[in-house]
Order: C-alpha cells, then sequence, then structure tokens
C-alpha cells in the first residue's frame, strides 16, 4: 500500500495550503497536481527557482547541482522542491505569496466608442479597449463590466467577434438597474470603464458538426459572436439561427443577421416573436419552429442562450420529441441557487426578470421568453417623501403586480349587523373574496378542497396543508419537493444523456452541457478534445517560463507509467491520476475556473478510472503526447500544438475504449444456461462486488429478475448496468440500499422485491468476510463482535426477513452462502460465524421442507478476485500482520487438493446451481466449493 504524507505549504502572506505527497513523489509534482503553481523552472534539480525553506519534516532529495542549493543553503535548511520527496510530513516556507500561486481572470481598460440604441428596450455597447492584444476570448464567454459610480458590476456576453478590434455587446434596459440608468443618462463616448474576463464556458466548440443556434432576446449576443467568428475563420460548418423575442420592441440586430447570411454560405435564420400582435413572419416559442431535421440526425450540436424558462422549456421539448444532439451548451441566468465558485468578493447581481408582457412558456407549444441581462438580487428600495401626506389618494395603481392582478377593488358594505365582506361576483372570474389568499399575480397558489371553490378556508386554525400544486408561481416551481431517498433505486432508463449538472457562477450565469452516454457515443472524447483546442486558444503564447515548468512537471509524471516497448500500462490508475492532473493543469492557466469546471464535469477521469482499472494495454504514445504538448506550447507553435491535442485525444479515446470493451467482456459470466432463471425473482446479498456481484451477473444472464442489495454504492452501477443490457434472453435488475447487519435493512430488502416484482422466488445471502487474519487471543472483545456481526447477522436475518413470504406462498429456495474457513487458521471469530450459517442452513431445512421452501449453502474456498472497491476492513498495517494474512493464505492453499485460488465464475455456477430448479430435489446440504477441501 503506497504511503501518502501531508505536506504543509506556507507562504509569504500567511497563507497555508496542504497537498498530500506520496512516497517517492516530488513535492513539487503534488503541488502542481493540487493546482498550487509554487514556483519552478527546471524541474530538474538545476535552477534553484524553486529554492524553499523546510521548518520540519524528513525526506530524501534527487541529484542536484550546487549552483541550485549551495551546500551552506542546505545546511541551514533549505530545499528544492522540485528535488525532494517526503518521508514523512513537512512544513515548507514558499517565498512567494499565495496569489501568484494561482491564476485569474485578466483586468482591462476601455473606453465607449458608442452606445446605439437599437430599439425601446435594448442598447449595443461599443468599446475600444486597451491593450487589445492581451485579451483573448472564445465566441460565447462574457466580462464583468463595473458600473461607474457605484461598487457594483454587471455580466454581458460579447456580441463581437473574438478577432474583431472593437469589443460590442447587447444590453436590455431594465427600469431601476443600475447599468440601465448609466447608459441611458449617463454615458458618453470616451468614458472610461473597467471589466474582468473573460469568463464562462459557454463558447462555441471546434468540430465540424452542424449547428443549431437558439437564442432569447439578448441572448442573441454571443450566436452573433459564435457567427463572427465562423466568418472569420472561414467555417462552412452548416447553422441554423432560431431568434425569439417577447415582443417586437425586444427584437435587434435583424440586419446583422442578414448581412451574415450572405457571407456565410451555409447560414440560416429565422426569427420569431411571442406576442400574439407581433408584425414578425413568426409568432410563438422558438420551441414551435424547432424541426427534426436542424438536428441533423443527432450529428449536430446546440447551442442555446437565454433566461431559465426558455432553457427549460428547450429541454424538455428536445426531450419529450426524442431530439439528442451531439453536444448540448446553454447559458442562463438563475440566480436562485448558491454559485459554485468559492470567489469571495462577488458583486450583487441584478435580477433576470421576465418582461412584464411576458408569460411562462407552456411547454406543450413552446419555447422561450427573453431575458433580461442585468440582474438585482433585490428590489430597488421605495424612498418615501418625509412629510406624509395629508389623506390617502384612492388611486387606481398599485393594485398590480407583473400586470396580474394582486388587490382588486372590492366595494365594502357598511360595518354592522348584517355586515359581510364581499359578495361573489366582487373578484373578477366570480370566486369570493374569501379565495384571495390562495391566489398569487392571479394564479392558484394554494387549491380550494372537493367543495369547490371557496370550499375548505384558510383560518388560522389549519395545520399542514397539503397541496402539491401549489409548489409553482407562473408555472415556475418556487417551493421544490423534498425528496427522500428512495429505498430502490429507480431502474436505469434507455442510456441516458451524459447530463452535465449547470454550474452558477458567482457573475449569475448557469453554464450547462449535455451529451449522449459514454456507452453509446464518442461524444464525451469530442467535448473534451474541443475543450482543450479552446483552452489552447487562451493560452498559447501567453504562459510563462515558470508556467510551463510546472506544466512539464505534471506532463513527466505521467512517463513512469506507461511502458512505450509493449503497450502497456505499468500502472492504469496511477497514469489516471497524474493524466488528469496534466490535463486540468491547462485549464488553470486560462484563469477561468467555468473552463476547468466544464473540463472536470464531462466526468472523463471518472470514466478512465472506471475502464481502466483493470486495463493493460495502452496506446504508446500516450504519455510521450504529453510532453511533445508541452514542447509545442513552449515555443508557441498554435498549428503543432492543435495537432497534438486532436491526435491525443483520438489516442485517449481508443485506449479507454478497448479497456471499456475488454471489461465489458471480462464480466461477462463464463458459463451460462439460457433461460434457467426465466422469470424468476431473485434477491442476491452483497451483490455490490465479488461473488456476489458474479452471482448476480449470471442469474441476470439467465433471464433472472435480480434485487441486488448491499450497502455500498456499487450496487447502484451494476444494476444500471443490467438493465441497460439488451441482450435477447436477459432478465431485468434493480438496487437496494441496505444496512444487511440490521433486521430493519433485512426486511426492507424483501419489501423492496415484492413491491417491484410482486414475489420472491429465490434469496441468496451472501454478505460476510474475513476482516482480520490473526490468531485467536489477539483479537478484542470488539473485533470478535464486528466479525459475527458482519459474517453471521445477515443471513440469520435475511432468512428470517424472507420466511413468512415464502411459506404463505408455499414455494421458494433459500441458498446462503458460508466457507470452508470452518477448518481455517487465522480467523476464529469468522469460522464461528460461518459455521452459524451452516447450522442456520442445516436446521431451517428441516423446519421449510413441510412448507415446500429448500434451503441449502455453499462454502468456498480461496476465491480469486479484483481488489475490493470496498474494504471489509483495515489493511495489514505491520509486518506482524502482513506475516498473519500470509499465513492464512498458504493454509488456505495448502488445504486444497487443486492448490489453486478458485474463481468467482466457479463460486457462481454452484450458487446458481443449487438455486435454479436442476436442484430441486437437494436442501439441508452445504457443498464445499474449495477445490477437494471439505472444510
Amino acid at each position: 500500500m503506497t504511503t501518502s504524507f501531508d505536506v504543509a505549504l506556507s507562504f509569504e502572506d500567511g497563507v497555508t495550503r496542504f497537498v498530500k505527497c506520496r512516497e517517492g513523489q516530488t513535492v513539487m509534482d503534488a503541488a502542481y497536481r493540487s493546482k498550487i503553481n509554487i514556483p519552478v523552472d527546471c524541474s530538474d534539480g538545476a535552477c534553484g527557482t524553486c529554492k524553499s525553506f523546510l521548518e520540519s519534516g524528513e525526506f530524501e532529495m534527487d541529484d542536484y547541482v550546487e549552483d541550485a542549493l549551495a551546500p551552506d543553503e542546505e545546511s541551514a535548511g533549505y530545499v528544492l522542491t522540485c528535488s525532494m520527496s517526503p518521508r514523512s510530513d513537512l512544513v515548507i516556507q514558499i517565498p512567494t505569496t499565495s496569489a501568484v500561486a494561482k491564476t485569474s481572470a485578466g483586468s482591462f481598460t476601455a473606453t465607449i466608442a458608442e452606445v446605439a440604441r437599437l430599439s425601446e428596450t435594448t442598447v449595443s455597447l461599443t468599446l475600444d479597449c486597451e491593450d487589445r492584444e492581451k485579451l483573448v476570448f472564445l465566441p460565447g464567454q462574457y466580462v464583468n463590466i463595473a458600473v461607474p459610480g457605484t461598487d457594483q458590476t454587471r455580466s454581458y456576453s460579447f456580441s463581437s467577434g473574438p478577432d474583431d478590434e472593437r469589443l460590442s455587446f447587447l444590453i436590455k434596459l431594465s427600469p431601476g438597474g443600475v447599468m440601465s440608468e448609466y447608459l441611458d443618462q449617463w454615458a458618453s463616448v470616451g468614458d472610461s470603464l473597467q471589466f474582468t474576463g473573460p469568463h464562462g464556458s459557454f463558447f462555441l466548440r471546434e468540430s465540424d458538426s452542424p449547428l443549431l443556434l437558439l437564442a432569447g432576446g439578448t441572448g442573441l449576443a454571443p450566436i452573433l459572436s459564435i457567427l463572427r467568428r465562423l466568418h472569420a475563420s472561414g467555417s462552412d460548418r452548416e447553422a441554423h439561427l432560431i431568434y425569439g423575442a417577447t415582443t417586437d420592441d425586444d427584437v435587434v440586430e435583424l440586419e446583422t443577421l442578414r448581412g451574415l447570411e450572405e457571407v456565410l454560405e451555409n447560414f440560416t435564420w429565422v426569427h420569431t416573436v411571442a406576442d400574439e400582435n407581433t408584425s414578425a413572419e413568426r409568432q410563438g416559442y422558438v420551441t414551435a419552429h424547432t424541426e427534426a431535421e436542424h438536428l441533423h440526425d443527432g450529428a449536430a450540436s446546440v447551442y442555446l442562450c437565454g433566461p431559465p424558462p426558455m432553457v427549460d422549456a428547450v429541454r424538455r421539448d428536445h426531450a419529450d420529441r426524442g431530439f439528442e444532439p451531439a453536444g448540448f451548451y446553454y447559458e442562463k441566468f438563475a440566480l436562485a441557487a448558491k454559485p459554485d465558485s468559492e470567489q469571495e468578493g462577488a458583486q450583487d447581481l441584478e435580477a433576470a426578470e421576465p418582461e412584464t408582457d411576458a408569460t411562462t412558456p407552456d411547454v406543450g407549444k413552446t419555447g422561450h421568453e427573453s431575458h433580461t441581462e442585468e440582474r438585482e438580487p433585490t428590489p430597488a428600495p421605495v424612498v418615501l417623501d418625509p412629510e406624509p401626506s395629508a389623506e390617502l389618494l384612492p388611486s387606481g395603481e398599485g393594485r398590480e403586480l407583473n400586470g396580474e392582478m394582486i388587490l382588486p377593488r372590492v366595494e365594502l358594505a357598511e360595518l354592522g349587523a348584517d355586515a359581510r365582506i364581499a359578495a361573489a361576483s366582487d373578484l373578477p372570474d366570480g370566486s369570493p373574496v374569501e379565495d384571495l389568499p390562495r391566489r398569487l399575480l392571479g394564479r392558484v397558489v394554494l387549491p380550494a378542497g372537493e367543495g369547490g371553490v371557496g370550499g375548505d378556508r384558510v383560518t388560522d386554525d389549519d395545520g399542514l396543508l397539503v397541496a402539491e400544486d401549489a409548489r409553482g408561481i407562473l408555472g415556475q416551481e418556487a417551493f421544490a419537493t423534498s425528496v427522500v431517498e428512495p429505498l430502490v433505486a429507480p431502474r436505469a432508463p434507455e442510456p441516458a444523456d451524459e447530463s452535465v449538472p449547470g454550474t452558477v457562477t458567482t457573475d449569475g450565469y448557469e453554464i450547462g452541457q449535455q451529451h449522449p452516454s459514454i456507452q453509446v457515443s464518442d461524444a464525451i472524447f469530442d467535448a473534451r478534445r474541443a475543450l482543450e483546442l479552446g483552452a489552447l486558444e487562451l493560452t498559447i503564447g501567453r504562459i510563462t517560463s515558470q508556467q510551463i515548468a510546472g506544466y512539464r512537471v505534471l506532463a513527466e509524471s505521467t512517463v513512469p507509467y506507461v511502458d512505450v516497448a509493449n503497450e502497456r500500462f505499468t500502472d492504469a490508475h496511477a497514469y489516471t491520476e497524474s493524466n488528469a492532473a496534466f490535463h486540468d493543469y491547462l485549464f488553470t492557466l486560462t484563469g477561468n475556473s467555468h473552463l476547468l469546471s466544464a473540463y472536470q464535469d464531462l466526468g472523463v477521469k471518472g470514466h478512465m478510472e472506471e475502464s481502466l482499472r483493470s486495463a493493460t494495454w495502452c496506446d504508446p504514445r500516450c504519455a510521450q503526447d504529453h510532453l511533445d504538448i508541452v514542447d509545442a506550447m513552449e515555443s508557441g507553435d498554435r498549428d503543432e500544438a492543435r495537432r497534438l491535442f486532436s491526435e491525443h485525444a483520438e489516442r485517449s479515446k481508443a485506449t479507454t475504449r478497448r479497456a471499456m470493451n475488454e471489461r465489458q467482456a471480462a464480466r461477462r459470466p463464463r458459463f451460462v444456461t439460457p433461460g434457467r432463471f426465466a422469470d424468476q425473482v431473485v434477491i442476491v446479498t452483497g451483490a455490490g462486488q465479488g461473488i456476489g456481484e458474479t452471482t448476480a451477473r449470471r442469474i441476470h444472464a439467465e433471464g433472472g429478475l435480480v434485487v441486488l442489495a448491499d450497502r455500498a454504492d456499487t450496487v447502484k452501477e451494476l444494476a444500471a448496468e443490467l438493465v441497460e443490457d439488451r441482450t435477447e434472453g436477459v432478465g431485468d435488475a434493480v438496487a437496494v440500499l441496505a444496512d444487511l447487519e440490521t433486521w430493519e435493512g433485512a426486511q426492507a430488502v424483501v419489501d423492496a422485491a415484492i413491491e417491484q416484482f410482486g414475489r420472491v422466488d429465490v434469496a441468496i445471502h451472501g454478505v460476510g468476510g474475513t476482516i482480520w487474519a490473526k490468531p485467536f487471543e489477539e483479537y478484542g472483545p470488539e473485533e470478535m463482535e464486528a466479525e459475527v456481526r458482519r459474517s453471521l447477522w445477515p443471513t440469520l436475518w435475511g432468512c428470517r426477513a424472507v420466511a413468512p413470504h415464502m411459506i404463505e406462498r408455499g414455494r421458494g429456495t433459500v441458498v446462503n452462502i458460508s466457507s470452508n474457513a470452518t477448518r481455517g487458521i487465522l480467523r476464529v471469530p469468522y469460522a464461528a460465524a460461518k459455521g452459524g450459517v451452516n447450522a442456520i442452513t442445516s436446521a431451517l431445512a428441516m423446519e421449510f421442507a413441510p412448507h415446500g421452501i429448500r434451503v441449502v449453502a455453499t462454502a468456498p474456498g480461496g476465491t480469486d478476485a479484483p481488489e475490493r472497491r470496498t474494504p471489509r476492513g483495515p489493511a495489514p498495517s505491520s509486518d506482524q500482520e502482513h506475516q498473519w494474512r500470509h499465513d492464512m493464505v498458504e493454509q488456505v492453499t495448502g488445504s486444497s487438493l487443486m492448490k489453486r485460488y478458485g474463481t468467482l465464475d466457479e463460486q457462481a455456477a454452484a450458487i446458481c446451481f443449487l438455486a435454479s430448479p436442476e436442484a430441486s430435489y437437494i436442501t439441508g446440504s452445504v457443498l464445499p466449493v474449495a477445490g477437494g477441501d471439505l472444510g
């Protein structure tokens, strides 16, 4: 087992960061893997750039030159982080500030070149940027502009292309908005503005796939930037734009779109307006004008920018209509969610509210509404006249909000014995005014009871009112349902899209992406390549020598794990870790946390970890690619770097795909009797790994409806995989998370099986396993109790839980998994537990036989299995404990006549035979499966 140490990096500004550093790993490597960019240049002990002071701890240091670290410096406690590896926890003083060890977005100054009123609601802001050559952005990204005279910032997407000299933005004027007020009343040509950026991971990915562009309101801005980049690059990609607005006043830039249509050979577009009184040729929401051909049979990538209702409606519409694009990228404003970013000091944002005459789209017909790019989290304060009015003004205003009646006028009768509140006709829809508390913005919030309108009055004495329809306002969910984790994991659907959760930033943007499952498509790999090419554009020619040195450290760290001559991994897990650190670093260099999040959210590292866990083959150039990429970045050779990134993506794809296929083939049961368990409901406990998992796979392959029970989440992954299997003759699967060491857990599994499939035909109890290996006198009381609790109670509880159901049905089979350890050494408490399982089996067989129920068991011997993903207990930590473990293994092997461990398939074969109708005349028996060791 690899030992790791904690290394504290103490910076000059008082900040201390901690990193984990493995034995034999340099501190420099560990720091850069943790995205802490401490000083480095040569990375091989030759320059002294990384020289730091060691406060405490023991370490080893590789060779270095005296010019880098003089003997007197070493005696004084100085070290080279690129050459030192820890032998204990370390505390190191780093000669720089923590800010230098990070990267951040750039800050820029610009002057206003033009403020053009495009419509009653929208302006175009054009800026001349100082140091324009230093501002590099991708089409679709945004900046945060400081509002002059305030301490607030606002976020706007570029409408200009990355190659345009001037910067332009589309801005929706919002009454009371600080930026709107500035632009409408104060802004003048020549005024100075400050902004930071670029930000965001919503940008055009490089690809040859057709494009479907969807824009709502000023969400047109990033789409214009995308189109301008297509023009500047001479692209011939097919692109179709559907541009929507709420009213005719919100429609802008039509001439610009016509001009782009003329210069982009394969670009087409339409615009639509939601207002029924529009003069536009098309009326309605964008979804009403989206056709299947726009998706090009799933080959197209969708880019969508608009307010949350529009984005959500489009995604639902695509799901309802079975549209599955190669990539789905969106950007929306969603201030209700907590920002994912940990950035401190984020400014308040103006609220992205709908237009006053916009309605929430009905998914059945629809699409979107235009969005306001300014945001305020709270309404502007109402300034009261210091001199109160002498009388209440009988004004008809103030009774509406957002165009909806909130306080209807009610004629009140004089108070007296016969007074009443109002007649039924006093509300516009004929309902009594007492029902007003049930409404908000003219919509029913709390529906009336079965008694009809006005029934079930709301009173001060009412308890909790259950009204599912009361969770939304204007069709938008306001009070989310509190979801309790289901006992039975839902059945996995058809291979689903890899939906990457939207990232809500401190700027108010929610940015997300969605791709088909890695099981059925290469879209995830293609998306990674596109993101890296985007990050390349932002960093090429702008990386410092120190950053290049850090990049090289990470590239070199992948090399030891690839055997080039034999085209295999020497350590697939270590390669996955070091490879992920290398790829993460490029995004760190952009200073754009959104890009890094977008890359990490693709889950490439997780897919590789899962697929490469037992892989051997790899493309021999995978690690060398990393070194060549660093060389190309150092020389500023953009074309060479692009080629290398693209080719490396293909090699990574091939390596992972081959590993996935090999892993899938290895997971298929070696022996299968088709149809043997057809339509039989079989509980398998301990199904998360090992013998239980292999048994479940075989029963599923033979047509069984398997209920997979375990306390580890791996059982859900197995269920999802089995459900996705569409091979003819296979069964179905459902996962149940439960603690089977408890009565409640065992009962929950049986209840879940009956609820899901209506019955239980077979119950296989497989939870158990040795936790410790040591002489009996070395066990403590708690350890003995843990062994028995782990390997006896799950079987006893499981049998008890299923007994009433099987007795009631008058049939069933119970298979308990025991062990040949009842005649073994160095695990007496475990042997006692398994002896109890044998006793349960024989005694219960006698009781159950009159009810038509068989009870049998297997007694596995030593079994060769992959490393457990969920360890049973602590690994041996001392030489003595390792020796005890070794002695136990030697005894198990030696007592087998075949002098070897069995396989998981061999264990599952015996269990499946006893569980099947083929063993209908066998009960009360314990079958040893241990190579001749009778246990």
